[in-house]
């Protein structure tokens, strides 16, 4: 498992788009580290220095309704 150092006002969704390149995927991201603490699922934006945990993500875990119509199965 990964993980990420915050920067100031650093959001989930930005990490998502950086670690996944998918910036709907908060959810795994959110999920791992609200298990662990749960007062990180009530942040906003994120003070410098939060080490977060980012699990690996699965293959189906980008839904097919969020891919461009060129990648969708048929």
């Amino acid at each position: 498992m990964a993980q990420h150092t915050t920067i100031q006002a650093e959001t989930y969704d930005q990490i998502a788009l950086m670690e996944y390149g998918d910036e709907l995927a908060t959810r795994e991201i959110m999920a791992e580290n609200g298990t662990r603490d749960p007062r990180l699922l009530c942040v906003w934006r994120f003070d410098y220095g939060e080490v977060l945990e980012i699990p690996a993500r699965s293959p189906d875990a980008a839904s097919v309704e969020s891919l461009p119509e060129y990648r969708r199965p048929e």
